[in-house]
């Protein structure tokens, strides 16, 4: 079975920090994500340093890719006030929920997001973090 990996993770793999060691270990299993993360991904490399697109790519050729749907957009748009996630990670949570027979959990290393989708009963990783 997969797990959902969100872009917070995927640039742990592309630029080395504290915890890519940890995400290493677990990336050997098959992960899958949004096609919204190819994006956020993208441009989070272009604005940070262009260089590393290559290494993104090759990450990104790595993973599983699930499309956006209508379906996914009225989940995350429906969720209550007490799910206090910022758009983008409403739509990745979202995207867990509809794809929950066929992923473990996600892997995230947003805190919000880290919180919101342990109280929606979704199970999180975050290899080699300290919250």
């Amino acid at each position: 079975m997969s797990w959902y990996i969100d872009s917070s993770a995927i640039l742990k793999l592309i630029f080395t920090e504290k915890e890519t060691a940890e995400l290493d270990k677990v990336m050997s299993n098959k992960m899958v994500t949004s096609t919204l993360t190819r994006v956020e991904v993208k441009r989070a490399v272009g604005r940070i340093n262009a260089e590393k697109l290559v290494v993104a790519n090759e990450v990104l050729e790595q993973i599983q890719f699930t499309e956006l749907d209508s379906q996914t957009l009225q989940l995350a748009e429906a969720f209550t006030p007490d799910i206090t996630l910022r758009t983008l990670d409403a739509i990745h949570v979202a995207s867990v929920l509809r794809i929950t027979d066929a992923v473990k959990g996600i892997i995230t290393y947003d805190k919000q997001m880290v919180t919101n989708a342990k109280n929606m009963g979704i199970k999180v990783l975050s290899p080699g973090a300290k919250f």
